[in-house]
């Protein structure tokens, strides 16, 4: 293996603790020279169109990727000169053919840009690890920033014209980022329900299970369930059907099956009612990153897991990521093989307008 290729048994451990790979440099106790971004796009048949690979020499790293309303891409993350200084957030916006538009450092030190959205009068909301939440221009030129004193995972529109955030609270922003509502519930992101409410969930390190929980609009707390049936899961999508219903998939590890250092992963998708009981719960072949696609199906990104049908989040060495589409009756429709080339860890996928995909991994250099 290549001195700067982390072992399959480094990356598991760095994972399960829950540290970011670039961040903190953890690859066998030394420090990665640098990390870059890929953006690659692949159209409705798992077919690549094109990719865009980001590399200053430093650490570059991002987390989250959207499609924008002219068909290009944006995405949040953040860079440090190397993994021991302190890294900057940053958004990179991209054009329809993954062409560099801007790229944007906010002024703002040992933060990172950990999810983003359209702003719904133009530019964007960008939100920090730390509490900050920065309103910027199309052209990435700041408007303004607020600060909150929680911790931040994710942030969406609200059908207001304000914006739900996740995080040591889950609260509410207008347009302008002044606080609307605020729940001292703990959360990792949050779903906008049909009748303007939310729901939220709360999973992956360090909680042991799995929760969902549904707020009314003003942030109110109406229900609270438990989610998954094995420990240390993390909620990786949720989806509120035209009935109602709220469909959940939990992936977790099964460690009695892990084979040669790698972790074996499963899935289970379930249904809850409106009212919060569980209706439904059938086994998925399908880990984190994925999405829903506008068929009801499944689309993720992972590593198969060696001698069996199954897929890991958790890298092996010598081993390409696959590109997995399933059908609503969660039958895998096709399965392509990316050759990325070094290590990678995926961290998003979006299906875009034209029903194609767009994934964004982060690579070792």
């Amino acid at each position: 293996m290549n001195s700067s290729t982390p072992s399959s048994l480094t990356i598991i451990i760095c994972l399960i603790l829950g540290w970011g790979l670039a961040s903190s440099g953890c690859i066998g106790g030394e420090r990665l020279a640098a990390t870059d971004i890929l953006v690659s796009k692949f159209d409705s048949g798992g077919n690549s169109v094109w990719s865009t690979r980001i590399d200053t020499g430093k650490q570059d790293y991002a987390t989250a990727i959207i499609e924008t309303s002219d068909n290009g891409y944006v995405l949040a993350g953040w860079i440090g000169e190397d993994p021991r200084a302190p890294v900057h957030p940053r958004i990179i916006r991209l054009n329809e053919t993954g062409g560099i538009v801007w790229d944007r450092i906010l002024d703002s030190t040992s933060d990172r840009a950990i999810s983003i959205s359209e702003a719904h009068d133009s530019g964007f909301i960008v939100a920090l690890d730390s509490g900050k939440v920065c309103k910027v221009e199309g052209n990435g030129i700041p408007v303004w920033n607020r600060t909150f004193n929680y911790t931040i995972h994710s942030l969406i529109q609200t059908s207001d014209g304000g914006y739900a955030l996740a995080g040591s609270h889950t609260f509410g922003i207008d347009r302008n980022g002044t606080l609307a509502w605020d729940h001292p519930e703990i959360s990792t992101s949050i779903l906008p329900s049909a009748d303007n409410g939310f729901f939220a969930e709360r999973s992956g390190v360090p909680y042991t299970y799995g929760t969902l929980f549904r707020l009314d609009v003003n942030g109110t707390w109406i229900w609270t369930q438990p989610v998954g049936s094995r420990e240390w899961g993390k909620i990786t999508s949720m989806r509120e059907t035209p009935g109602g219903t709220v469909e959940v998939v939990y992936s977790y590890p099964d460690r009695s099956k892990d084979k040669d250092l790698i972790q074996y992963m499963e899935s289970e998708q379930i249904t809850f009612e409106k009212e919060g009981n569980t209706t439904d719960t059938i086994p998925l072949v399908a880990v984190d990153p994925l999405t829903r696609t506008s068929d009801g199906g499944y689309a993720f990104v992972a590593y198969p897991f060696p001698g069996s049908a199954a897929f890991t989040s958790f890298p092996q060495a010598y081993s390409n990521l696959h590109l997995v589409r399933l059908t609503p009756q969660q039958g895998i429709a096709w399965d392509r093989s990316l050759d990325l080339g070094k290590w990678k860890a995926p961290q998003s996928i979006v299906q875009t307008r034209d029903r194609g995909f767009v994934t964004l991994a982060v690579l070792g250099s």
